[in-house]
């Protein structure tokens, strides 16, 4: 790590309510935010998933460009205050939709990850490519990975940006009320285990279902938890920045007094994983039938 990303520094979750299509008041909501989040010293931001548009039953070309033009006057926020920042927004390549994240430092572009577990009891593997591939990204703040909302409850992509040496984890979230504490007790579960920070950032409001139409209330309980478990900051429903300081020496003095990863067994892990692929393959929706029925 460089002495620069050696610092301490501010993260927020910038979270607000996230309205279907209207791309205008999501970028306004957004610029808000982050202003807030500025004004108390923030570096990072992690903003909520698929804060321009939020899920639709399809994209057309308008919103597309719109939430395309939102993208870029996001990486020039960043580049105009030097942060980084990283929420999912939508993308469109070769016909299929994905729900992408960008990491933006000042600006430049340090890491793309499209999501890769999509959640189909909301539909999303109807309208939505998966991704395949995770993100690590070196900024000016430190080694960071990404997972979007539904990622967050497969450990082993965490587990992933463990042995990557990931010091944060920023987590774009839709998480509804009413799985509110799995979200809670998920980000403090990835920050114990992985020693690292962990800033899940989930928006306000209420969004009808994709699959019945009901209405889901989100409770913004954005949080940013250190490599101990510890809640630095929460969001209580309320739209704005959630703020905390962030000390990069956390990570590693946790992974020195516990030290996890001189005392994994991968001899063990190899064994095990060879006797339960076939069963993950087995149960497992095939990505070409992403799109199909359930």
């Amino acid at each position: 790590m460089s002495q620069a990303a050696d610092r301490e520094f501010h993260a927020a979750c910038v979270q607000f309510d996230v309205r279907p299509g209207d791309v205008a008041a999501n970028a306004a909501a957004l610029q808000a935010g982050i202003e807030e989040a500025v004004a108390a010293g923030a570096r990072l931001c992690v903003l909520p998933e698929l804060w321009a548009t939020s899920f639709l039953p399809q994209f057309d070309d308008d919103v597309v460009q719109q939430a395309e033009s939102a993208e870029a006057e996001l990486r020039e926020l960043s580049r105009g205050l030097r942060l980084v920042v990283v929420g999912s927004n939508v993308e469109i390549v070769d016909g299929h939709v994905y729900n992408t994240a960008r990491v933006w430092d000042s600006g430049e572009l340090r890491g793309t990850y499209r999501k890769i577990h999509l959640f189909s009891p909301n539909l999303e593997h109807r309208r939505h490519a998966a991704g395949h591939a995770p993100c690590v990204a070196e900024t000016s703040l430190g080694r960071l990975g990404v997972l979007i909302c539904y990622d967050l409850r497969f450990p082993d992509l965490s587990r992933y940006y463990f042995h990557r040496g990931v010091e944060i984890l920023a987590v774009p979230g839709q998480w509804p009320e009413a799985r509110a504490q799995h979200w809670r007790t998920l980000l403090r579960a990835r920050a114990i285990e992985n020693q690292m920070f962990v800033i899940g950032c989930n928006r306000t409001g209420q969004e009808p279902s994709q699959r019945n139409g009901e209405p889901m209330a989100f409770p913004g309980d954005g949080r940013i938890v250190d490599p101990i478990g510890d809640v630095l900051a929460a969001g209580y429903g309320d739209a704005g920045a959630v703020v905390a300081p962030i000390e990069p020496r956390k990570v590693r003095t946790m992974r020195r007094i516990l030290p996890i990863a001189r005392d994994v067994r991968p001899d063990v892990y190899e064994r095990m994983f060879a006797e339960t692929l076939p069963l993950m393959q087995a149960q497992a929706r095939k990505p070409q039938d992403d799109a199909g029925t359930d």
